[in-house]
Order: structure tokens, then sequence, then C-alpha cells
């Protein structure tokens, strides 16, 4: 192709064939940029909700953190209250 387009620039005439061969390589050449842009575009969109499916990772880890801590709390609140119950049960008995 660089050969091509030395051997044209020499040239004080283009033939019909050689200008078609020209527009045919520009509108090819706007095409591929069309195409790069587009990607380019896509791309950024991929990165984009990437980034925001790991804040949302994050912050569902923090909230499954907290969650797990407060179970942890009823949790221990309930067996310290069916102990209260039991022992009330064993002087209740006595």
């Amino acid at each position: 192709m660089k050969e091509r387009i030395e051997r044209l620039k020499k040239l004080t005439y283009i033939p019909q064939n050689e200008i078609a061969w020209l527009i045919e390589q520009a509108e090819l050449s706007v095409k591929q940029q069309e195409i790069i842009e587009e990607n380019k575009c896509q791309q950024d969109v991929t990165v984009h909700q990437f980034r925001q499916a790991q804040k949302d990772i994050q912050h569902l880890s923090g909230d499954r953190k907290r969650y797990k801590q407060a179970l942890e709390k009823i949790i221990t609140n309930l067996n310290f209250a069916i102990q209260v119950a039991q022992n009330e049960l064993e002087g209740a008995a006595e």
C-alpha cells in the first residue's frame, strides 16, 4: 500500500482507477475509525459497569458483615433468655 501511495505522489495525472482506489481506501479508513471509536465507547461502558459492580460488591459485603454481627447478637440474647427461662423453670420445680 505504501508503495502504491508513493507511486501516486509522483504522478502529475492520476488515472480514474487509482482515484477510485484512493476513495475506497479513505472510506475504509473512515469505517475503521468508526469501529475503533465504537469499541472504545463499549470498553468505557464495560469499565464503568465493572467498577460499579466492584462498589456494589463492597457495599453488599459490608451489609453482610453488619447483618452477621446483628444476628450473632440476637442469638446471644436468645441463648441468654433461654438460660434465664430454664433457670426459672428449675427454680419453680424445686
